[in-house]
């Protein structure tokens, strides 16, 4: 049993430090948060695996990209002033990737970068496609363990046939 799961560890940090390399390749590195909440969780049994590599929501945003009529913005001027999430996110974006000087011009650069999502969508250049990158890039070592996989359940499933057998 210990060699089928030190195939899935294996298999498991491998698709996690994959997804890290393409979320850098695609410049998704602002802060850092979202490449250091690339995880791995593993669930086995007798006759099963499953690896899932976990990482924070707006990931899935980055990698697949949101359509206009998804973006949580009304660009309907004067604005009313009431808190929003995306916009503050934005705002913070502003700041620490264009270098926003005070609070009010990242304000305002977060409107004007609301306004063109709203118009054609976000990220503004398509979806970067970073999952689907990684499971490209590890396909060989995806069939590699499938195939090890099935031969030792295989195993296990022969001797345990064969020990009914012989009982």
């Amino acid at each position: 049993m210990g060699d089928r799961e030190g195939l899935l560890k294996r298999l498991a940090d491998l698709l996690v430090q994959t997804m890290k390399d393409q979320i850098a390749l695609a410049g998704h590195v602002m802060t850092g948060d979202l490449l250091n909440s690339v995880t791995s969780m593993i669930t086995t049994t007798v006759t099963s695996a499953k690896i899932e590599v976990l990482l924070n929501d707006y990931g899935i945003a980055l990698d697949q990209g949101v359509p206009p009529d998804r973006i949580p913005f009304t660009p309907i001027p004067p604005y009313r002033g009431g808190r929003s999430a995306y916009i503050e996110g934005l705002a913070r974006f502003a700041t620490l990737k264009l270098g926003a000087s005070s609070p009010r011009e990242a304000l305002g650069i977060a409107f004007a970068i609301a306004n063109k999502h709203k118009r054609t969508g976000m990220p503004v250049k398509g979806p970067t496609e970073f999952i689907q990158k990684t499971l490209d890039a590890t396909e060989a070592e995806i069939e590699q363990f499938v195939e090890e996989w099935a031969a030792s359940v295989f195993e296990v499933q022969l001797d345990t046939l064969i020990g009914n057998i012989a009982a």
